[in-house]
């Protein structure tokens, strides 16, 4: 037998196989694309996609770090050929969104862009309330590192006007009087503020501006004062402001008691008298203390020494201060000496012995 029909048998059990290794045949060998093609930078979104017929899309994601360059496609498409379409590189570095300034924003042609390849550059416009330096550069560089480069401050702020002098008050510009400052108003001691303490530098248009005009400080004023009993108050007024006083003045037969005269202060904001008024009481029914004349006591101590000694007469004056209250009387003594050493002082009924040595009397030679 010739080899030829020796292997007919053979080819005739493969093709007996061959329903069963078409089920088995992935679905590429049935007609279908095969895998979709690798992309530098970027990775297919398949989804739940196992298979790849005819027209399928596959649309790729640049991996991290790296950005789609605009214009370029991102997808490729499974043809009749079984084969997938053409599709150039697309990811590449870009530098993030440029930085956002707080006295500028990106001019309009940047705002939407997302790619930014080393090298390119984007420009700025200063925001409301800011004026452009032309000294400065407004642009900024993505550098070969991909970050930008530092920006100048090369706006601005914009000044309010100068906000001028308050009278009998005072303005605090806190740190400045450009845009965004705040300065504040005070008065003086006795006046009181009117309008707001606060304004602001603010925009107006394409200005800036205070919010608030200056306030005023007005006098403070007191009450009017107290009347009194019997009394009048000289020199009357209409009003009375801060440090303002008056006088008060008892009419006949009436003394004053108290101070004459009380002032206009300010307390918490407000006016108020220094302190109350004084009284005008009837003068018979103020009872006068009038201090008693001090009248001296005089004591006469006349000593008499022994016969053998010229005698010499010593006296002592003495002056005893009584109570105030009670009138006092002069009292005057006389003693005389007896040979005994002892001296007696009599003053009426009244009898007073006193022993003297006199080894302490005064003997003049």
């Amino acid at each position: 037998m010739s080899p030829a029909r020796r292997s007919a048998p053979t080819v005739l059990r493969l093709l007996g196989w061959l329903p069963v290794l078409l089920l088995l045949c992935p679905p590429a060998a049935r007609g279908d694309c095969s895998h979709p093609p690798d992309v530098p930078n970027a990775q297919p979104t398949l989804g739940e996609l196992t298979s790849f017929p005819k027209q399928t899309t596959v649309t790729y994601k640049c991996d991290e770090g790296f950005v789609k360059v605009p214009g370029k496609p991102d997808s490729v498409v499974c043809l009749e050929n079984d084969k997938w379409s053409e599709v150039a590189e697309f990811c590449n570095r870009s530098c993030d969104v440029p930085p956002r300034l707080p006295f500028a924003s990106l001019q309009n042609p940047y705002r939407n862009q997302n790619y930014f390849p080393a090298g390119s550059t984007v420009e700025y416009e200063c925001r409301m309330g800011y004026r452009r330096d032309r000294s400065l550069s407004g642009t900024l560089t993505c550098l070969q590192n991909f970050t930008w480069s530092k920006p100048d401050e090369f706006c601005k702020k914009k000044a309010c006007p100068t906000p001028g002098e308050i009278p009998n008050g005072h303005v605090k510009i806190q740190t400045d009087i450009l845009f965004g400052a705040a300065i504040s108003f005070s008065c003086n001691t006795g006046y009181t503020l009117v309008g707001s303490s606060f304004s602001y530098c603010s925009l107006e248009g394409e200005n800036v501006k205070w919010t608030d005009p200056l306030p005023e400080c007005k006098e403070i004023a007191c009450p009017s004062p107290p009347a009194i009993a019997n009394g009048i108050i000289l020199e009357q007024h209409d009003t009375y402001i801060y440090r303002q006083s008056i006088t008060y003045k008892c009419e006949k037969g009436f003394t004053l008691v108290g101070g004459n005269s009380i002032h206009c202060t300010v307390k918490d904001g407000q006016g108020e008298w220094s302190g109350p008024p004084p009284e005008c009481k009837d003068s018979s029914q103020i009872s006068k203390v009038t201090p008693a004349v001090q009248k001296p006591t005089t004591v006469d101590v006349t000593a008499t020494e022994a016969p053998s000694t010229p005698q010499k007469t010593s006296a002592v004056n003495v002056t005893a201060t009584q109570n105030l209250a009670v009138p006092s009387t002069t009292t005057r003594f006389h003693t005389t000496s007896t040979s005994k050493g002892a001296v007696i002082i009599a003053s009426g009924c009244t009898c007073i012995t006193l022993t003297v040595w006199l080894m302490m009397l005064v003997t003049i030679g």
